[in-house]
């Protein structure tokens, strides 16, 4: 077995009994390694009975990419095993060391095959947009990891659930404002235009990226743009998010997860 294959299978098992695994020394991993082993987890999650059902963006601040020796940002990829249906109890036993994520999230219309395409038609290929939690858990313990380790984790990507979507416009959502709550009390608030890593520019990167390494671009797929705010520790209770006129509530507890409805995921 390859030491490749030995680290794929110990990642799989950290996430399967939710127990944290040490950390590698920076130097163990570099971007094109972490990237083969993103790969080599993912197909592994596909022979096992997923679905490929989108893409997330990672480090997409810039001082994020500047501890990391980036000039862009990285992504990792979305399952159907990972969602969580909007309104849900989600249990903190059944995650490592989790954290929240403010989300804007896009929706592909149609399928995007390699090309050169312009802003305009990247976006003309979404459809529809919501707003989103992601539940970051990372595998290394203590979030500790060079930047090939933290693709080879997937990009720390754990759970997410998306909320109510409305018809995409260009224009209209290239500035979406946002607020966040727990148990009541403001955590933070803001709007899409005032940062420096729009979730739109975000997208035409993270499109014109998996196009270059080989990955289709399918409708139906979901994009999650970058965290709005700061990941947060999840603490017990419940989160609400309002965002693009609608509300998205989550909440989290201590024990075992009541049974719930699977969320409905399109293949891709």
């Amino acid at each position: 077995m390859s030491s490749a294959d030995e680290l794929t299978g110990q990642l799989h098992e950290a996430g399967r009994s939710a127990r944290a695994i040490a950390p590698l020394s920076p130097e163990a991993l570099d971007k094109q390694q972490g990237y083969a082993l993103l790969r080599q987890g993912l197909a592994q999650r596909l022979a096992g009975g997923e679905h490929l059902s989108g893409w997330k963006v990672a480090f997409a601040g810039r001082a994020a990419q500047a501890r990391f020796g980036l000039d862009e940002p990285v992504y990792g990829a979305l399952t159907s095993a990972m969602v969580v249906a909007p309104g849900s109890t989600v249990s903190l036993a059944r995650l490592i060391q989790p954290k929240l994520e403010v989300e804007l999230a896009l929706v592909f219309g149609r399928t995007l095959v390699p090309g050169d395409y312009s802003d305009a038609q990247i976006l003309a290929a979404i459809a529809e947009v919501a707003l989103a939690f992601e539940i970051a858990d990372c595998r290394w313990q203590g979030w500790t990891f060079g930047l090939g380790a933290f693709l080879a984790d997937n990009a720390a990507a754990g759970l997410y659930c998306v909320g109510p979507r409305v018809p995409f416009d260009a224009a209209r959502h290239a500035c979406v404002e946002y607020r966040l709550e727990h148990a009541g009390a403001l955590l933070g608030s803001g709007n899409t235009q005032a940062r420096e890593d729009s979730p739109l520019l975000n997208l035409c990167w993270l499109v014109r990226r998996l196009l270059a390494d080989g990955h289709p671009v399918a409708a139906g797929q979901v994009v999650l743009s970058g965290a709005l705010l700061a990941p947060l520790e999840i603490q017990t209770g419940a989160y609400r998010l309002q965002m693009l006129g609608t509300e998205l509530a989550l909440d989290f507890h201590a024990g075992p997860a009541p049974a719930q409805t699977p969320a409905t995921v399109m293949d891709d």
